[in-house]
């Protein structure tokens, strides 16, 4: 007997969604989730770093199923959107399905149709194994900071920590401190800290595109709307969207598309002339293109460079000795800590699990041969059946929400594999090669050319210069594409000739109160107004039609 119908590994925004959906849409309760970390949250829960904060407008950063009327601001911290990660945990009595502390050390298909995964109980330090008839990964793609190696580095004597690691015993107060990186971890990092240290040293090797960070506080009267004005949430998160959608237009390799990258890059060129310290002017200024690498909204970053603790040195690192670094211009600086924001091995998307499938196939392997992880719709791979990931390759919005991108991801796979696998309509399902690789030729052929692609360094491409981190256009699409009809996608084993029953089944129990009492009014009107009971009839039945047919739920 298998220990459970899914088994899911990670308990991040992605998982939690998938959960949900699981349990109450479909209605299945036999999922286990499998985190290595002690709680839900994910990327939240694991950077708690000072400044940590979201660059997408939380409306936005939320999901659609359970909108927040309390955010405190338009971009909130950290510690607020862990908090509301947990609290969407326990409203919708999704904890008693994870186990914490527990990493996947891997799984492999067994070919009597399931799959063994392989754990480690990190506190015990016990392996097992436990067996399911899906597998899903929901470790997302900064799960694993980059292990950055400097020489001398382990000689170091004083403290040293990744972003991700933030040791929150250290007091950093009154400290030197050398913050090596650029990206968004670092800009957030050294505003806060500026005013606590003794003096802090920012090594950047590249420039980055920074614009204005408006963060204006939600008042009470705002609140108030939001939580008792039907729609108005969720209109204003769609006006969010639409807006964040529209500027992927300006990273692709039309004329149109310069013309509008060219304006964005005057107004941030402005920004920076204006915010930051001039002696800085000539560095932090980019000379590739706009989106080459993540855009920046500043927060507040430029304008600490104008406090007279804080130095920003364009250079990369030479070495490290027992008291400081000598950065390649030659300067050697003594310091107490060092903080490595350099970032996640965002390529390697199941690090450090090892995944075999059908005849013992290594998925590390097979990505290895096709020069970077790919994956059908980046959620399915060919001979690992009744397996998927969340936040897989070429799923990374531009600039926008990757919960969107999560749930649009939890919906194709809950309309795929979990529905017809409930239904006892499939055994399995697996996708075909030749769909696969053609659907990657696709989205690389739409990549080739863009901004990615424009030879600054960014973590979009991997070693072998294939991008298998971003989708090329806009998230709208990627949400039109998951909701086609699949046709001569899979290899499918059928199941069940009874599945219509079972289907049938499902729909009564997993049906809403709220839709049982619209059908009991519908029921009274036709004692009383047979023409207006069928028109009300005919437009459910055409919704109810289209959401069985198309969603599969």
């Amino acid at each position: 007997m298998l220990d459970a119908e899914v088994i899911i590994v990670g308990a991040g925004p992605s998982s939690i969604a998938l959960s949900h959906t699981l349990k109450h849409k479909l209605g299945l309760n036999d999922f286990t989730i499998y985190e290595k970390t002690d709680g839900p949250g994910g990327v939240w829960r694991s950077n708690t770093y000072p400044g940590v904060g979201c660059d997408v407008p939380t409306i936005l950063y939320s999901f659609s199923f359970n909108l927040n009327p309390n955010w405190s601001k338009e971009l909130c911290e950290g510690s607020e959107i862990l908090q509301y990660m947990e609290s969407t945990v326990d409203k919708f009595d999704l904890r008693k399905h994870m186990h914490f502390h527990i990493e996947c050390i891997s799984a492999n298909w067994n070919e009597k149709g399931f799959w063994e995964v392989h754990l480690r109980d990190l506190l015990t330090n016990l392996e097992y194994t436990r067996t399911a008839k899906v597998f899903i990964s929901a470790v997302g793609g900064i799960s694993k900071p980059r292990d950055t190696k400097f020489p001398g580095m382990e000689t170091f004597q004083g403290e040293i920590f990744h972003t991700a690691r933030w040791n929150h015993s250290y007091d950093y107060r009154g400290k030197r401190m050398a913050i090596i990186g650029n990206g968004c971890s670092a800009v957030q990092v050294v505003p806060e800290v500026a005013n606590d240290v003794a003096f802090v040293k920012q090594y950047a090797r590249s420039a980055q595109w920074y614009h204005e960070r408006p963060n204006r506080s939600f008042t009470a009267l705002e609140k108030w709307c939001f939580r008792y004005i039907p729609l108005l949430e969720r209109f204003i998160r769609l006006r969010i969207f639409l807006a964040s959608d529209r500027m992927v237009a300006a990273y692709g390799s039309t004329v149109e598309a310069e013309n509008l990258r060219a304006k964005a890059e005057v107004h941030a060129r402005d920004y920076i002339y204006s915010t930051a310290p001039a002696k800085y002017h000539h560095f932090l200024v980019p000379d590739f293109p706009l989106g080459c690498k993540r855009r920046i909204f500043d927060p507040d970053y430029l304008e600490t460079l104008h406090n007279p603790k804080v130095e920003l040195a364009p250079h990369g690192i030479e070495s490290i000795d027992q008291t400081g670094i000598t950065s390649t211009d030659g300067v050697r600086t003594e310091f107490d800590v060092i903080v490595l924001a350099t970032g996640f091995e965002v390529q390697q998307f199941l690090v450090p699990m090892e995944v075999y499938g059908r005849n013992g196939r290594s998925l590390f392997q097979q990505w290895k041969e096709n020069r970077g992880a790919q994956a059908y719709m980046g959620t399915y791979v060919h001979g690992f059946p009744n397996f998927a990931t969340l936040f897989g390759p070429n799923t990374f919005p531009a600039h926008n929400s990757v919960l969107f991108a999560a749930e649009v991801q939890v919906a194709y796979i809950a309309r795929t594999l979990i529905a017809p696998l409930i239904d006892r309509r499939i055994s399995t399902l697996e996708v075909k090669q030749t769909v696969e690789n053609q659907w990657v030729n696709g989205i690389h052929a739409q990549l080739r050319g863009g901004v990615f692609e424009a030879g600054c360094s960014n973590w979009y491409i991997n070693s072998n210069g294939r991008n298998s981190a971003s989708w090329p256009g806009y998230a709208s699409t990627f949400w039109k594409q998951s909701v086609q009809p699949q046709w001569n996608v899979f290899i499918k084993m059928p199941h069940s000739r009874w599945w219509v029953l079972h289907r049938l089944k499902r729909l009564v129990v997993t049906t809403s109160p709220q839709v049982y009492a619209l059908l009991g009014l519908i029921l009274l009107l036709n004692s009383q107004n047979t023409i207006v009971a069928t028109t009300v009839s005919n437009v459910l039945g055409a919704a109810g039609s289209f959401v069985n047919v198309f969603l599969g739920y």
